[in-house]
């Protein structure tokens, strides 16, 4: 990744560092290839149960995003390695051409630690969101029809496309899939502020979220509740945690919220102790 310096005045600092740090997570063609890749990962989740353009037609675009996103708990992971390609790893660019050393030097470290998180975040979320729109669109396009069978989308969140509407619904999905892209970059953003390697950076939300889901298996099969699937990675991720879609979906957007809160203080306490120190 190609880092230019820039001077930054006192006078709008944050706002100049955030406006830079965005333009460079969005305006660019790593953004764009990881919306590209997200589809064709949908894509190929949707084809691997889908097999003709009449089964397609039948199912239904509702139908689709769910096979698409989370119909594959082996494939559905895989989401959220590709979150960190946007923008999580400029922090190790920055830090290993000495760009961030120059650039501390010029603004505090917690104007430079917030507006990465920001642009990490907001740059994976726009991703998702968008890749997940544009799926629609093409889908759309190819002629699969925005129908939903009621017994097939019950207790799912898809069950607002038949009580409410479609529109309801991709919105709904796409600020979730948005949210889910946006703390993985975030996670990964963490773990490489201690641990400078890509490739770790890369892997990091797929072994958390490996790791996670081992632990509660075991917690559950020691004091069986249904308490573990609240917090299951697998559940909030690419499922429903509760029953009641609505509680389940505030649920699920909390949860990532907290996740989102807690890795952003996490990488920014990692930040300044580097640096202050």
């Amino acid at each position: 990744m190609n880092v230019s310096i820039i001077v930054y005045t006192n006078k709008g600092t944050f706002w100049r560092a955030l406006a830079l740090e965005l333009r460079r997570a969005i305006c660019s063609m790593r953004f764009l290839l990881s919306v590209l890749f997200v589809l064709v990962w949908a894509f190929l989740n949707m084809i691997e149960a889908v097999k003709t353009y009449n089964h397609a037609v039948f199912a239904g675009i509702i139908q689709l995003i769910r096979l698409g996103l989370e119909g594959h708990e082996s494939t559905g992971p895989v989401l959220l390695a590709i979150s960190t390609l946007p923008y999580s790893f400029s922090y190790i660019a920055e830090k290993e051409c000495g760009f961030q050393q120059q650039l501390m030097a010029r603004i505090s470290v917690m104007t430079y630690g917030i507006s990465k998180t920001i642009a990490t975040f907001i740059s994976a979320f726009l991703m998702g969101a968008t890749a997940l729109i544009v799926f629609i669109f093409t889908l759309s396009t190819a002629g699969i029809p925005h129908t939903v069978r009621f017994d097939e989308v019950e207790n799912t969140y898809a069950v607002w496309a038949a009580t409410m509407g479609p529109g309801w619904y991709y919105v709904a999905k796409s600020f979730l899939v948005g949210l889910v892209c946006g703390q993985a970059a975030l996670f990964s953003l963490m773990v490489m502020s201690r641990i400078s390697n890509a490739y770790v950076g890369f892997l990091s939300p797929l072994i958390g979220y490996y790791l996670v889901d081992c632990i509660l298996t075991l917690l559950a099969r020691i004091a069986s509740s249904p308490l573990w699937s609240l917090v299951s990675p697998m559940q909030l991720f690419f499922g429903h945690p509760l029953n009641n879609v609505k509680f389940s979906y505030l649920w699920t957007v909390l949860v990532l919220l907290a996740l989102t809160v807690c890795f952003s203080i996490r990488f920014l306490m990692r930040l300044g102790k580097e640096y202050i120190e």
